[in-house]
């Protein structure tokens, strides 16, 4: 990945800070799973041309027109004429998708890019330094195996034997799973998602969302070929721990905590169900004192000693920070996309 950005962004020279967009030469703009560097075009002035790709391939490629206040997607030939061995054509961040624009945004020094369609959000891209260190990498690679720990895994669970397991969300740790404090490494091997987490040099567990916790789904790992891949049929079942029982090992204050901390990132939301998605955006409210009339919410965050619920709904939604109101739009959106 990193020779990949690193490819682009020598094949696209930046342009200085004369231009809104456009930033240091090692910055990209991600979503967690998608990424672009963005150029000046060679012959509009107005005008932007993304390039990137994912994890696994490129083919990312559309324009951004200035338009003032926003910028519009649209298509874009980079500056090139039809008959050039480079020439490109379309617009593939969004697809077939029309009339996108794109709002600045910059909150607590940090710089994204919201997408939005007729006024609904669709995505949010996030600027980021390629030689960030998130851990043991940089890149992409890192910020997924950040993603992966923090929000994905990082939380207190009970196995089928009533113990605890607890991952850790500074450090690449578990403990509960086979003893003490283990070090896990965040495999992504090609074709397998990156929630494959190995304990040892011959066994990995794919991990899982659920409603109710997290199924880990063993596998073995050639000791020589580590694309040899075999399901052992071994599962272990985590249960999340109920919200007045926490005893904080995780370094969490509830399980969805990190949902009014940050800018969420949308490839880490598709790995939740549509119940957690639920409970995360309304952890957001109930986090200001927001009263429930569902009884299955009231219920829940009346279990967690932080909720103090209040009589007044309009000044709890009111006082949501504008990070909070981002991760909202984009847990909805997350809610209505459809589950495979």
């Amino acid at each position: 990945m990193k020779k990949t950005i690193f490819l682009l962004l020598v094949l696209m020279p930046l342009c200085a800070m004369a231009q809104q967009l456009l930033s240091d030469k090692n910055m990209y703009w991600t979503n967690g799973d998608v990424f672009f560097v963005l150029s000046k075009h060679e012959i509009r002035a107005d005008m932007y041309v993304g390039m990137g790709g994912t994890l696994n391939e490129g083919g990312t490629f559309f324009g951004l027109q200035n338009t003032g206040n926003s910028y519009k997607l649209v298509e874009t030939n980079y500056g090139l004429s039809n008959d050039s061995e480079t020439y490109m054509y379309g617009q593939t961040l969004f697809f077939d998708k029309k009339n996108i624009t794109a709002n600045l945004k910059t909150i607590k020094g940090k710089r994204y890019l919201l997408f939005y369609e007729k006024g609904k959000l669709l995505d949010v891209y996030h600027e980021e330094n390629e030689t960030t260190n998130y851990g043991k990498q940089n890149g992409l690679y890192g910020l997924e195996e950040s993603l992966i720990r923090k929000i994905f895994l990082a939380g207190e669970y009970i196995d089928s034997k009533g113990g605890l397991v607890t991952f850790a969300v500074n450090e690449q740790k578990v403990h509960g799973l086979r003893g003490g404090w283990k070090e896990y490494v965040i495999d992504a091997p090609r074709n397998f998602p990156l929630n494959n987490i190995r304990l040892d040099e011959t066994t990995t567990y794919e991990v899982n969302h659920e409603d109710d916790g997290l199924m880990l789904t063993e596998y073995y790992t050639g000791e020589e070929d580590f694309e040899e891949w075999k399901q052992t049929g071994n599962t272990i079942k985590l249960y999340h721990v109920l919200p007045n029982r926490m005893q904080g090992t995780a370094g969490k204050t509830s399980r969805f905590d990190f949902a009014s901390k940050e800018v969420l990132y949308s490839s880490i939301l598709g790995g939740f169900t549509k119940k957690e998605l639920r409970l995360m955006r309304n952890e957001i409210y109930a986090r200001h004192g927001y009263r429930f009339s569902s009884p299955d919410m009231n219920e829940y965050f009346s279990q967690c000693p932080w909720y103090s619920p209040r009589g007044d709904n309009n000044a709890a939604t009111a006082e949501l920070t504008e990070v909070e109101k981002i991760n909202v739009q984009l847990i909805k959106k997350m809610e209505k996309t459809p589950q495979y």
